[in-house]
């Protein structure tokens, strides 16, 4: 009877060991990483982040089922900048993609009012302007972890010697517009009239189903075009939005056209979702949703308010951007972060979540907030966020404004203090309390103006910031 007892109970134990077995290698499988990003997407631009006149139920199941940030930002209000911090997880004075282009030269009004000329952008010959070589991609690092790398969409950092493959992806190309788009390096026998959101989602669930059928943990990276201008909605959506608010004034003609193509990028995220459970393959996938800046301007700005500012600007409709984490039994479904984070934190933070290794003698500026993500802490270690903007647009000379101009931003401890560098002056906001940036008390808080100025100037002196110069061209006034 005793040696019944015996045999029945060692089945048991190798059984159970067995199964912990295969529980213990599940959980030490990397995850795979599914990055995406839109484009222009602002704070406001989703049901789940408050606008009620925005359907995005896919995104909402997201949110619902991760981690979302409440103070997320960008760390520049254009895109090409945004975008190189992401990949490079530097500070734009490192990755030197300063703007998308030089525009102030052919406009004489702006040159002949900038007192000081900007850095130079990061220019390779015949390639134009984009991110070095030299900078080792979060693509590069997760590869020499032994990711598969893919990115299909917009990539905005360059062309030919600095394009997409040559960054660390194993595959994958550039697309922009919507219609009738563009791509770089050309592919050839692609149907153009396809909607390109579309062609970029069944490229990646390919690449997906071909990683997940060898076994490899991917890393794809999903950059949309959606919701960039031009307003190009696909025609079903668009009839479906006009219907729905149809008599309604609150909403302008170009805004319709945008929940128009809020809705294609809901719907696309819905399919990316469904991929990933229909190759069970959910579990072991970190999602991440964000955008690359704050909302272009439409009529009533519906889709920063309440926050003053869009696109091209450093006031926090520019900059506060969206960002939801999910990774299934990991991250704690319905949570919420106050943490102040900002792009140039994903590199390290996708290295920290899949316990990958940094790339050697690389600096990475950011912080890694897979302890906020994981529920081991619920703040880091960062006492400052800072930008570097220097895109100078469109000067009104009646006004004597620019449009958009070279300006320096620190944010610490709710307080944000912009620098204005033609001028030498500065304003100053206390978030805690004015969020919307209504009421500048530079003079009624010196002390801590002072403490603010001094901390922007250390980072000028650890990110090798390029100062201002004098500009040959400029007309005083």
């Amino acid at each position: 009877m005793k040696r019944i007892v015996f045999i029945i109970t060692s089945f048991v134990i190798m059984q159970s060991s067995l199964v912990l077995g295969q529980d213990s290698i599940e959980d030490n499988k990397q995850p795979n990483i599914l990055f995406i990003l839109a484009d222009d997407l602002g704070i406001n631009a989703l049901n789940c982040y408050g606008n009620s006149f925005v359907e995005s139920p896919n995104i909402d199941q997201l949110y619902a089922e991760g981690m979302h940030f409440t103070n997320g930002y960008a760390s520049d209000p254009t895109c090409a900048p945004s975008r190189a911090t992401i990949l490079s997880g530097q500070y734009i004075p490192r990755h030197r993609v300063y703007r998308v282009a030089d525009r102030y030269i052919n406009d004489k009004k702006t040159l002949h009012a900038m007192k000081y000329l900007p850095p130079a952008i990061n220019a390779v010959k015949g390639s134009g302007s984009g991110l070095g070589l030299e900078k080792v991609t979060i693509a590069e690092a997760l590869k020499a972890n032994g990711y598969a790398t893919a990115a299909f969409g917009k990539w905005h950092l360059g062309k030919k010697q600095l394009q997409i493959k040559n960054q660390g992806f194993d595959e994958g190309f550039e697309i922009l517009g919507h219609y009738n788009f563009k791509t770089s390096p050309e592919q050839k026998n692609l149907d153009s009239s396809l909607y390109a959101s579309d062609l970029v989602t069944e490229r990646t669930i390919d690449f997906i189903k071909r990683s997940a059928a060898k076994d490899q943990p991917f890393f794809a990276y999903v950059p949309y075009y959606l919701v960039h201008k031009p307003l190009e909605p696909k025609p079903e959506d668009l009839e479906y939005v006009k219907a729905r608010y149809k008599g309604n004034n609150q909403v302008g003609k170009d805004e319709i056209s945008v929940l128009a193509m809020i809705k294609a990028l809901d719907d696309i995220v819905g399919i990316l979702m469904n991929a990933l459970k229909d190759l069970n393959i959910e579990d072991n996938t970190i999602v991440v949703f964000t955008s690359d800046n704050g909302h272009y301007k439409t009529e009533s700005n519906i889709f920063t308010k309440p926050y003053r500012g869009v696109k091209g600007q450093t006031l926090e409709g520019g900059i506060r951007v969206p960002y939801i984490f999910k990774w299934k039994h990991k991250i704690k479904p319905g949570s919420v972060s106050e943490e102040p984070i900002i792009n140039v934190d994903l590199y390290p933070t996708f290295l920290g979540l899949v316990n990958a290794e940094a790339p050697e003698n690389y600096i990475l500026d950011g912080e890694d907030i897979s302890p906020v993500l994981l529920g081991n802490t619920t703040s880091n270690s960062r006492d400052a966020l800072i930008w570097e903007y220097t895109n100078y647009a469109n000067y009104n000379v009646k006004q004597k404004t620019f449009a958009s101009k070279w300006v320096n931003v620190i944010q610490m401890k709710g307080y944000k203090l912009t620098e204005d560098v033609d001028t030498g002056t500065y304003t100053l906001y206390n978030l805690n309390k004015d969020p919307y940036e209504t009421k500048n008390i530079a003079t009624e808080a010196p002390e801590i103006l002072q403490v603010l100025v001094k901390r922007l100037e250390r980072w000028k002196r650890e990110t090798e910031y390029e100062g201002p110069r004098p500009n040959p061209d400029y007309e005083k006034r």
